[in-house]
């Protein structure tokens, strides 16, 4: 997990996350998987504005995140959100609750 960077509203950007299966081969995110934004501490999980591609550009295991920060997709300015997996297996196991990445809006100014 890394943190990606602070952003403004109307931005979009794009960042990738690889999963592999218990011997560490990179491995396909199977099982309808979701990627959710919580803000801060919130138990609140944001979905609208974010597109995941499984095995990105035919790589298995490489995934793309794109997110399309704006208010109408329940984004605030000033916070911190975590992208989680919320739904997912890879290799049969369930990956809930694995942190994909962090970010800010407007949050470092």
């Amino acid at each position: 997990m890394s943190y990606l960077g602070d952003f403004a509203f109307g931005s979009t950007f794009d960042t990738k996350f690889t999963t592999v299966n218990t011997s560490g081969a990179p491995t396909t995110l199977a099982g309808s998987p979701i990627v959710s934004a919580y803000v801060g501490d919130s138990t609140e999980q944001i979905t609208a504005g974010i597109t995941l591609t499984v095995d990105f550009d035919g790589v298995t295991g490489l995934h793309n995140v794109r997110m399309v920060i704006t208010e109408a997709n329940g984004y605030a300015q000033t916070a911190n959100y975590q992208l989680v997996l919320t739904a997912g297996t890879v290799g049969g196991t369930s990956v809930v609750g694995y942190v994909v990445a962090e970010f800010s809006i407007g949050a470092r100014v």
